[in-house]
């Protein structure tokens, strides 16, 4: 009779440890821990031209908090010529937008191809003048007057007073009230 109580608690003793191993065992998982499910990334895409050492599309992970300034780095940085004055590289950027980066060669050039500022009595040169010395031309307000200065500026200078009807809102009419006024 010992020796069946012993074998008993023998087989009592294993089964109890096997339990414990098989509990011990089942509470350690060693399988990696599962991974939230990907999203797709959104991507936007921005035209650059101008002043960037690669014009181009270039694609960018929107995070956002996307910026010019990581579409103008993607397009491998600004040239030496370009006007960082001109342009905000902080500004915000979204899908579809496109970013022309001026150069300062217009303004140099223009600077260099205008002959030295004479003595023309009352006449305004259209090709140095700003906007308050356009404005005190009869018929030119605030808003034609910065279109004169942008014309210039994406054009060059002004190689003729005529061609000052180039510019939108400047016909023949309001050119005849001028021309006696204006100088290249």
């Amino acid at each position: 009779m010992n020796r069946k109580i012993l074998v008993g608690a023998g087989i009592f003793v294993l089964t109890l440890f096997a339990a414990l191993f098989v509990i011990d065992y089942l509470e350690t998982d060693d399988s990696p821990p599962l991974e939230p499910p990907k999203m797709p990334v959104k991507k936007i895409q921005v035209y650059l031209s101008g002043q960037v050492k690669n014009v181009s599309v270039v694609e960018l992970e929107d995070n956002g908090n996307l910026r010019l300034v990581d579409a103008v780095n993607l397009a491998g940085g600004l040239t030496d010529l370009a006007d960082t004055e001109a342009i905000n590289l902080a500004a915000p950027i979204s899908d579809g937008q496109h970013f022309h980066i001026p150069t300062k060669e217009i303004f140099l050039r223009e600077s260099q191809d205008l002959p030295a500022a004479q003595d023309s009595g009352d006449k305004i040169n259209i090709n140095t003048a700003d906007a308050d010395k356009l404005t005190t031309l009869k018929g030119i307000g605030p808003a034609t007057a910065q279109k004169i200065i942008d014309y210039r500026e994406q054009n060059g200078a002004f190689k003729s007073i005529d061609e000052i009807k180039n510019v939108r809102g400047i016909g023949d009419k309001k050119f005849d009230a001028i021309k006696d006024k204006i100088t290249t």
